[in-house]
């Protein structure tokens, strides 16, 4: 196989040509885009680090916020239960103040009440002493020895009977007085005594300012009571029996 010099040579120079021809007017064009393609690849690459550094400053921001937020409710909170607390303690402090007047309200309608019932049953207890006084006094004559005449004139002959059977058993009678009775009184009463129940012992006087007026006639086993106390008592067991049955 031969070798053709001259067409390797014009081959090679034409090689050439083309290579400086793609060197001097595709090299620099292709380089320039890479250089641009480059720039513009580090211009995203920039502006991507800075959309992240902006991103990231947006979640540091975001997150600074939802933490004030979150700082914010909790104070509200803690305010809200707070406020809660200071009206709760001052409506139980109302209420407490509330029902002391009402006690106070109440206990002095039961003292007023009660000083009234007070007055009232005094009035009554006054009238009731009253009405027992004038009971006692209208029935009581003044003179002893009526007094004893009225009281012997009000006995029932059973009674009678039952004193003369006391006096004929032994023992003696006491007639007591709340003054003492004059010589002539004492007789009067032996002989008003004698003329109801016969003959009478001896008679002795007593006495006792207790009976309030009045006399009382004491036998052996018995007692007559014509005094004034007497009637109070029996006018107060009166009455008190007639409250008991009402």
């Amino acid at each position: 196989m031969e070798i053709d010099w001259w067409t390797l040579a014009i081959q090679t120079v034409n090689f050439l040509v083309v290579v400086w021809l793609l060197s001097r007017f595709l090299d620099r064009p292709v380089q320039r885009m890479i250089a641009a393609r480059e720039a513009a690849d580090r211009a995203a690459a920039e502006d991507a680090e800075g959309k992240a550094d902006e991103a990231e400053r947006l979640r540091a921001d975001y997150e600074r916020k939802l933490a004030a937020f979150d700082e914010q409710m909790d104070s509200r909170e803690t305010e809200l239960h707070e406020g809660m607390q200071r009206e709760r303690e001052q409506t139980l402090s109302d209420a407490s103040q509330e029902a002391e007047r009402l006690r106070a309200a109440a206990q002095a309608e039961i003292e007023e009440t009660r000083s009234r019932a007070l007055t009232a049953l005094r009035d009554e207890i006054v009238a009731l002493a009253r009405d027992l006084a004038e009971t006692a006094l209208s029935d009581a004559p003044a003179d002893p020895l009526a007094c004893l005449q009225a009281e012997l004139a009000r006995q029932e002959e059973a009674d009678l009977a039952r004193m003369r059977r006391d006096l004929s058993s032994g023992g003696g009678l006491t007639l007591v007085t709340v003054m003492a009775l004059s010589e002539d009184m004492r007789e009067r009463m032996c002989a008003a005594l004698g003329a109801a129940l016969g003959d009478v012992p001896a008679l002795s006087f007593e006495l006792d300012p207790g009976i309030l007026g009045g006399l009382r006639l004491r036998l052996p086993h018995g007692e007559l009571d014509a005094s004034v106390a007497g009637r109070l008592e029996a006018a107060a067991r009166a009455m008190a029996g007639g409250d008991d049955d009402a």
